[in-house]
């Protein structure tokens, strides 16, 4: 039985004869309106509420720690950042604002998919879920305050996704700083429960030479930590020219996270490639097999140890080997 009927039948209840509007006003409280509107309104579409919100943290970090190569500072810091900011949602006084930064072909799309996957159970087709590039109206148009707003109107827990900021007009994010900032209200809109994650490939040079820099002192790659290289980013993201230059949200220190992705080595270069082999090819692939392919996809980067364009290329290269093997 419905919600709805449940309610009905709980006024029905109530002796007639002995009319009380207040016995008949503590019935329908005694129905939650949530629930009520998620066996009724909510089935037919999508709310900002269960079951289309959901937090699969733990499902996040398995995927993650099973399909991303190279990168376990990515993994350690969102899963971290991701699984707090939902626990908090009641008292947090902020958003969550991360930055992505790091070479071409390292995962920062790739990434942000898992999230929605992890958040919202339609995925990508989730109304609450919102992707912007360079070459989008919004953008253009200098409306994204706007945009925002409305989206956090329907829905609180919305996700925003600003896909290559080096190409969009530098100050964009000025009007930002107030909706990201601590006690982010803005009369009926509430941003703290909200999610923005910018992708950027600014930080790339520079976080490839601090990494080549440790490794030749002797350490171990995974043994690097996120302040090895989180002020490099910032720094690199604020003067590099694009939607991050001289930015107030940098100055105003909104951005929680700046999540550094590192560059690729022959070896992850190599766990793409099996991965691709056995989506398209249905099988694992020969020594032989992955030497030839790594051979047409990597080349090296300024500092002659890591990959120039990571795993971006691998997908179509790999389908193609399969056709013809």
């Amino acid at each position: 039985m419905s919600m709805l009927l449940i309610g009905l039948s709980l006024i029905c209840a109530i002796n007639v004869q002995a009319f009380d509007p207040f016995s008949i006003s503590a019935a329908l409280s005694a129905i939650d309106y949530s629930t009520m509107k998620k066996y009724t309104f909510c089935k037919f579409k999508e709310c900002c509420q269960e079951p289309y919100l959901i937090s699969e943290v733990n499902s996040l970090k398995k995927e993650l720690t099973e399909n991303l190569y190279g990168q376990h500072i990515v993994v350690d810091t969102l899963v971290n950042a991701i699984g707090s900011h939902l626990r908090n949602q009641e008292s947090s006084r902020k958003p969550l604002v991360m930055s992505f930064h790091g070479p071409a072909g390292t995962g920062k799309n790739y990434v942000s998919d898992f999230i929605v996957g992890a958040l919202y159970s339609k995925g990508f087709e989730s109304k609450f879920v919102h992707k912007f590039n360079a070459f989008d109206e919004q953008i253009i148009n200098l409306r994204l305050h706007h945009s925002i707003k409305d989206a956090i109107y329907q829905c609180p827990n919305s996700l925003f996704i600003f896909d290559e900021v080096e190409k969009m007009p530098e100050g964009i994010f000025d009007s930002l700083v107030s909706l990201l900032d601590s006690h982010a209200f803005y009369k009926q809109h509430d941003f703290t429960k909200a999610i923005f994650i910018f992708l950027s490939n600014s930080g790339g040079a520079e976080i490839s030479q601090k990494l080549k820099s440790l490794v030749e002192k002797g350490q171990w790659r995974d043994n690097t930590k996120l302040p090895d290289f989180e002020r490099i980013v910032e720094m690199s993201a604020y003067n590099m020219i694009g939607g991050m230059h001289r930015a107030r949200i940098i100055e105003a220190h909104v951005i929680d996270h700046f999540i550094p992705f590192l560059p690729l080595e022959s070896r992850h270069v190599e766990m793409c490639i099996k991965k691709e082999f056995l989506k398209y090819c249905r099988a694992n692939p020969s020594s032989e097999a992955v030497s030839s392919l790594l051979k047409a996809i990597m080349t090296l980067d300024d500092t002659g140890m890591f990959s120039n364009n990571g795993c971006k290329r691998i997908s179509k290269k790999v389908e193609a080997y399969c056709y013809n093997h």
